[in-house]
C-alpha cells in the first residue's frame, strides 16, 4: 500500500476529533488540505472509512480496522525516531563495554567516574571477560568498545595504547624468593606455577615472556579469575605473574629482569559504526588516558 505518513498521521487524529474543520486547525492545516488527504487515503484503502453525518466523522468498521493498526505503526515510527535521536545525542544513551575481568577493580571505575562528573545523563552496559571473550563481543558488534591487553592484530580492530602495567612474580609473603630486589626467569624456572587459563591477555604476556627466555613454567593450575590467582599465590599453592594492581597484603612481588608490561588500549571495531556518545566517550578515553 502506498500510504503517506502525513496521511496516516492526520487520519489518526480526525478519528479522535470527528471534525474536519476541528481537526484541520489542530494540525495546522487547511480544511481542503484534511479532506484532500483523507479522499486519497480511502482511495488507497478502496473503501470509506468514517460515516458522514451532518457536521460530524463517525469511524465505521473498515476505519476502526485501520486506526488499531495506525496507532501502532506510528508508535513503532516514534520509537525509531527517538532511539535515533538518542544515537545522535553525544550526551546520552549507553555505551556499551566489553573488558579485561582484571581491569575491573581500577582502570574501569575510574575512567568512567570521570567521564561521568562531565556526562552524568550516559548510561554505560559492562561485560567483563578474558581477552578472547572481550575480542569475540567487539567483532560481534555487541558492545561498542573494548579495553583490552595484549593489543589484537586483526584488520577490523583498531586498537590504541592507553596505559601499561608493570608485572612482577607474585610469591607467598613468607616465600624464600619474597626479599629478593629482582629475579631472572631462569631462577624461577623450578618454581610451581598457578596461571591464567590459556585465552587470557595475562596469561598469553606470561607465556610470551618466558618463552623468549627459554623458560617453561611448570603451571599446576589454572583459573579464569585474577582474584582466584592472587588467592592461590597467598594460599602457597604457587606462584604467579601478575600485574602491579594485584598486589595485596599476604603476598610480595618480586620485580623481574627486563621487566613484562602489560600494556592496556582501547579498541573499537572499523567495520561497524557507533553511536555519538560512544564515539565522544573513546575521544574523551583517548585524550586523558593516552
Amino acid at each position: 500500500m502506498g500510504m503517506r505518513i502525513d496521511e496516516i498521521a492526520y487520519f489518526r487524529e480526525l478519528a479522535a476529533d470527528g471534525q474536519i474543520t476541528h481537526t484541520a486547525e489542530a494540525l495546522d492545516i487547511s480544511p481542503a488540505m484534511l479532506s484532500k488527504s483523507l479522499g486519497r487515503l480511502e482511495a488507497e484503502v478502496g473503501v470509506q472509512l468514517f460515516d458522514r453525518h451532518k457536521n460530524r466523522l463517525e469511524l465505521n468498521g473498515f476505519g476502526e480496522i485501520l486506526l488499531a493498526h495506525v496507532v501502532r505503526a506510528l508508535t513503532e515510527l516514534d520509537t525509531a525516531q527517538a532511539r535515533i535521536d538518542a544515537l545522535r545525542d553525544p550526551t546520552a544513551g549507553v555505551v556499551s563495554i566489553a573488558y579485561v575481568s582484571s581491569f575491573g577493580s581500577w582502570l574501569i571505575p575510574r575512567i568512567v567516574s570521570d567521564y561521568r562528573q562531565i556526562f552524568p545523563q550516559i548510561r554505560f552496559a559492562f561485560d567483563g571477560g578474558t581477552a578472547d571473550a572481550v575480542l569475540d563481543a567487539l567483532r560481534s558488534g555487541s558492545v561498542d568498545l573494548a579495553f583490552l591487553s595484549p593489543e589484537p592484530h586483526e584488520r577490523d580492530i583498531d586498537w590504541r595504547p592507553l596505559t601499561s602495567e608493570r608485572l612482577a612474580l607474585g610469591v607467598p609473603a613468607e616465600h624464600p624468593l619474597a626479599g629478593r630486589a629482582q629475579l631472572t626467569a631462569l631462577e624461577v624456572e623450578d618454581e610451581t606455577f598457578v596461571a591464567m587459563t590459556r585465552d587470557s591477555g595475562l596469561r598469553q604476556i606470561a607465556d610470551a615472556y618466558f618463552s623468549t627466555r627459554g623458560v617453561v613454567p611448570r603451571v599446576v593450575m589454572e583459573v579464569t579469575e585474577l582474584a582466584t590467582l592472587r588467592g592461590l599465590v597467598r594460599a602457597g599453592v604457587g606462584v604467579a605473574l601478575l600485574p602491579d594492581s594485584a598486589g595485596g597484603e599476604g603476598m610480595a612481588l618480586v620485580p623481574l629482569k627486563d621487566e613484562p608490561v602489560r600494556t592496556i588500549g582501547l579498541a573499537t571495531n572499523r567495520a561497524r559504526s557507533q553511536s555519538a556518545a560512544a564515539a565522544q566517550f573513546a575521544r574523551f578515553v583517548q585524550e586523558e588516558w593516552s
